[in-house]
């Protein structure tokens, strides 16, 4: 049997709490560039005060709210431009230093300027969101590319033993490794503990793999395990059965048979919907090759 490369280190596409804080931390870093380009645009507002209109500085302020948008996100933007306007409110607007606006021109530019200001910041807004969309579909797809070679580095499913001991000995190491790669898979989209289940030849359930040797398995754990074999639907954490387990238990299915199941130590209702598509993708690819190999098992008996 081939080694199945373990060097790579399991990178997860999502974690909540990561992405939370690494968007609290960009956005503190960010506040700084802001108040720089609004201070550089008002400098330079000073300046071309003395060539142009005034009450059309104000468009200027467009400026930062499209940098904003582009590199820091449609907060930054908002800030950006209401800043922008406040500052040409209370410093090139009659009467000076107020936020009052006597002069109709002045008013109609306001508006525009906020018009502009918000439509740009919503297209902006859908761009990135197409960017994001296209980079999940790509994490997507190299995630499949990756697991499908990975499976493919398996012992040949064709190949045929005829000494029964030598089948068993082939079943632990493809059950084992299986459960590795599914360990390994999923723990790219979610970085929690994890369980692997097979079902045995009679029908039960057994744990081949864990993220950790120091996991504890509980008789609930397990039984809620075993309720989603016998009846090929999620239970566990988030769901309506077995909601006190801390386990999130999915069914890997071919056609109406479950063949085995995968624990996540999370909660189900917390999952982003590209997570649950990559996690069913997981459950599916492993399933294709268990199904495959719990048909080639019986052979040997044959002769």
């Amino acid at each position: 049997m081939q080694e199945i490369d373990q060097s790579r280190a399991p990178e997860p596409f999502f974690d909540r709490g990561k992405v939370l804080g690494k968007e609290t931390m960009e956005k503190m870093k960010s506040l700084p560039a802001i108040l720089l380009m609004l201070i550089l645009t008002t400098i330079l507002n000073i300046f071309l005060e003395k060539f142009i209109q005034p009450s059309s500085l104000v468009f200027v302020y467009l400026v930062p709210a499209i940098a904003g948008a582009i590199y820091f996100g449609i907060w930054a933007s908002v800030l950006s431009f209401t800043a922008g306007f406040l500052i040409f409110d209370f410093s090139f607007v009659k009467p000076y230093h107020t936020l009052h606006i006597a002069n109709p021109q002045d008013v109609y530019n306001v508006i525009v300027y906020f018009t502009s200001a918000i439509l740009m910041t919503y297209l902006i807004s859908m761009v990135h969101r197409q960017n994001v969309f296209l980079k999940d579909r790509l994490n997507r797809v190299s995630l499949i590319e990756d697991m499908s070679r990975d499976l493919l580095l398996l012992t040949p499913i064709g190949q045929t033993y005829s000494i029964q001991g030598m089948t068993l000995l082939l079943k632990t190491a493809v059950w084992s490794q299986l459960g590795q790669l599914a360990l390994r898979y999923t723990k790219m989209i979610l970085d929690v503990p994890l369980l692997v289940f097979f079902r045995e030849d009679d029908g039960s359930l057994k744990l081949w793999a864990k993220s950790n040797v120091d996991l504890e398995i509980t008789e609930q754990d397990h039984a809620a395990a075993s309720w989603t074999l016998d009846n090929g639907e999620v239970s566990g954490s988030g769901t309506y059965t077995y909601s006190d387990n801390p386990f999130y238990f999915i069914p890997m299915k071919h056609l109406e048979e479950t063949i085995g199941v995968i624990g996540i130590l999370y909660d189900s209702k917390d999952l982003f919907p590209e997570q649950r598509r990559l996690l069913g993708t997981v459950s599916n690819l492993v399933t294709i090759v268990a199904t495959t190999w719990m048909s080639v098992k019986a052979e040997p008996e044959q002769h």
